[in-house]
């Protein structure tokens, strides 16, 4: 299925904050009343064909008229990274060809990890085995140098549509390569099971944004939260 970058949106906005569009095709969109919600009041999302406000149902219409204003003022100033208690920017990003087939040229690089290498994920990151090891975290990619796992990726989020991609790196491993291979067999992996991989950042990390840009990554939407 070919996604736009407004169902794009609607992907990643329920994946990461766990709620539903209550309409998919409008700019003012609610989200449904069952379910999480939220801590943000307001979501706005700036998208090459315009700009959706998305609202926690129980804003008053004072509130959204308040919400909005404020939302344009932060958003006239042209900054790229916010982030402050109660307003966050980040980018949203997608990767539109992703193949399985892809994947045969990098495994020499990255490899799926299983139950088998609980051992080495324990080492890479104490106590956190059993959090990545989860059916929901999966695809789990690992890369391995001199019998020691120094990336690690795995879906983050993940419902029936799309996964959000988490990736995290020993510190003298980065920049070498490894959380690239980590994170195209990823991709690769997650597209072999159908579904939309996603990557989200906060606007201010530029080496995850260049990360995602070297991966094939293309920013849809910068996302502005207002948490009230």
């Amino acid at each position: 299925m070919e996604h736009n970058d407004r169902s794009l949106l609607r992907l990643h906005v329920e994946a990461t904050w766990g709620v539903q569009f209550s309409s998919q095709c409008l700019d003012e969109i609610d989200l449904t009343l069952e379910g999480t919600q939220p801590t943000w009041a307001l979501c706005v999302a700036d998208l090459a064909e315009g700009r959706i406000h998305i609202w926690r149902p129980n804003v008053t219409s004072s509130g959204r008229v308040d919400l909005r204003q404020r939302a344009n003022g932060i958003l006239a100033t042209k900054e790229v990274a916010i982030s402050s208690p109660e307003v966050h920017s980040g980018v949203a990003l997608c990767v539109r060809d992703s193949r399985p087939d892809d994947a045969p040229a990098i495994r020499h690089v990255a490899q799926l990890l299983s139950e088998e290498d609980r051992p080495l994920i324990e080492e890479f990151e104490p106590g956190e085995s059993g959090y990545y090891l989860q059916p929901a975290k999966r695809p789990l990619i690992g890369v391995i140098i001199e019998g020691r796992l120094v990336s690690v990726a795995h879906s983050s989020r993940h419902t029936h549509e799309a996964c959000e991609l988490g990736i995290h790196t020993l510190p003298a491993s980065r920049r070498k390569g490894c959380a690239l291979a980590a994170t195209q067999l990823w991709m690769c992996e997650v597209a072999r099971e159908g579904l939309v991989p996603i990557y989200s950042a906060d606007a201010a990390n530029i080496a995850s944004l260049h990360l995602a840009k070297s991966a094939g990554y293309h920013a849809f939407a910068r996302l502005l939260t207002l948490e009230r």
